[in-house]
């Protein structure tokens, strides 16, 4: 009788300590998870392109089918924003989780006809700054001017676009093979869906000659001559008579198939390496494109100069190592939260100049969430966005002047929209008096971010353009 008492006793305290240990287990692996062994990251900015022109957004082309398959792997961020609407200071938001009037990287391009342009203030660190810290490997492959601060922090900086041509792209696999023992972040950059839209696999084949499809596909290579490549391309399209707004989407989307096709070479390359699995791989854009949605006559090489959602709003995938997380989320980020959640997840301190938050943060419903973007391309004006839930308010303010490029004195013209009910942005709510004190509540709140982003000290210093950069922005259209 004692024995059986014992051995129930036994029984019972095993069971126990079981218990415990499950429930220890079970609830760590619930809050946290365990860091890979390697700190593998891939960051890819795929320009100009927007968010609903995905078929994973529900696009009627099939414009991106490896990114189709990468998003069940990934977390789906569908209502994303970068923190500017054109190339520059959006590309610095990204990298440094800051906004334009903190980073100083907002000045519009027609000012740099004085061959001088803002650079990062060094007491600002970029992605590839902190990461090296760790003692990880920092690679750029991306044309982006080194000079304003976009070189900072690699040990190697590649100022080519790697999807231009294969030669190139061969290079930046050769690289991924060279390091897949190591710790390493790669940043890559590719201009290929931006203007000119020199790429037609979705044009109609009884639209163009087999001539005429060579021509267009290698534009960027044949119409080199006289530098202009995007303002060459407009006249091809005008001498064809191609120039409309169907045959501009066409050609775009026709770009965003061809960088998927890269895309894809990319992720099969990870995967016959091994390196796949435990990989952090994240591709988001910069800017969107404006196709006449509300400037009629606008649809080639438009944007940069408002914040309607064709211009602004952006697909962000994140693979987690080991696909931790998945699913498609509908609720509002921005690309300053990039950064904090890159950090956050290897177990990394945050600067405190950051201004996102990380991804991996808890939400509920509760969560009031401000996004805001700011930095248009243009000099005689400048327009600043908040978005809190479904309404976005946008000010436009003449004469901008100092580091915010702020004028809060000379605002001309204020816009709210309820996203959900008028998703196409047509009725500016601010002309109905009963909106008038969200707006009012709105502006406070927009006015408060800013000049806190301004107030940080990080002054900023100009530095010399290159005659590289000249040519780039020319070849671009925005000289």
């Amino acid at each position: 009788m004692k024995n059986k008492t014992l051995i129930k006793t036994k029984e019972s305290v095993f069971l126990v300590i079981v218990t415990v240990l499950l429930t220890t287990v079970f609830s760590s692996n619930c809050g946290k998870y365990k860091i890979p062994e390697k700190k593998q990251i891939i960051l890819i900015s795929i320009d100009t392109l927007r968010g609903d022109h995905l078929n994973s957004y529900g696009y009627f082309r099939e414009t991106a089918p490896n990114l189709y398959k990468l998003i069940k792997d990934s977390v789906y961020y569908r209502e994303a924003y970068p923190n500017g609407c054109w190339t520059m200071p959006s590309h610095m938001s990204l990298l440094t989780g800051t906004l334009p009037s903190r980073h100083g990287i907002n000045k519009d391009w027609h000012s740099i006809r004085g061959r001088k342009y803002p650079k990062l203030n060094k007491s600002l660190k970029s992605m590839s700054e902190i990461l090296k810290t760790q003692n990880i490997a920092t690679l750029k492959f991306a044309k982006l001017p080194g000079r304003l601060g976009f070189g900072r922090g690699f040990d190697k900086d590649s100022s080519d676009d790697p999807f231009s041509t294969n030669r190139k792209f061969f290079k930046l696999l050769q690289e991924l093979e060279n390091h897949k023992e190591k710790d390493f972040f790669f940043f890559i950059h590719t201009w290929m869906v931006h203007a000119p839209y020199a790429n037609c696999y979705f044009v109609d084949k009884d639209r163009m000659n087999p001539e005429m499809r060579y021509y267009v596909n290698n534009f960027r290579v044949l119409g080199k001559k006289s530098g202009f490549i995007t303002r060459d391309f407009h006249r091809y399209l005008v001498e064809n008579k191609l120039l409309n707004v169907k045959n501009c989407v066409t050609l775009y989307d026709s770009g965003i198939r061809y960088v998927d096709r890269y895309v894809g070479q990319i992720i099969q390359k990870t995967k016959q390496l091994g390196i796949y699995k435990d990989l952090m791989f994240i591709v988001v854009s910069d800017h969107g494109e404006h196709f006449a949605e509300h400037y009629p006559g606008r649809f080639y090489d438009h944007h940069g100069r408002d914040y309607y959602e064709e211009f602004i709003k952006v697909p962000l995938i994140i693979k987690y190592p080991a696909q931790r997380r998945t699913g498609v989320k509908k609720f509002p980020v921005s690309l300053i939260d990039v950064l904090p959640t890159v950090l956050d997840f290897y177990g990394l301190d945050t600067p405190t100049f950051v201004q996102g938050n990380s991804l991996l943060k808890p939400r509920n419903k509760k969560s009031r969430k401000y996004l805001v973007s700011e930095a248009v391309s243009e000099s005689e004006f400048e327009r600043k966005m908040i978005r809190v839930g479904d309404l976005k308010y946008i000010v436009t303010m003449q004469k901008p002047f100092k580091t915010g490029r702020v004028n809060w004195e000379t605002i001309s013209e204020r816009r709210l929209f309820d996203l959900k009910k008028d998703p196409q942005e047509i009725n500016n709510l601010f002309e109905d008096l009963k909106f008038r004190q969200v707006c009012i509540n709105l502006e406070k709140m927009l006015r408060k971010i800013i000049d806190h982003s301004i107030s940080s000290n990080f002054a900023v210093e100009e530095t010399e353009i290159s005659e590289d950069t000249i040519d780039q922005l020319k070849a671009l259209g925005y000289l």
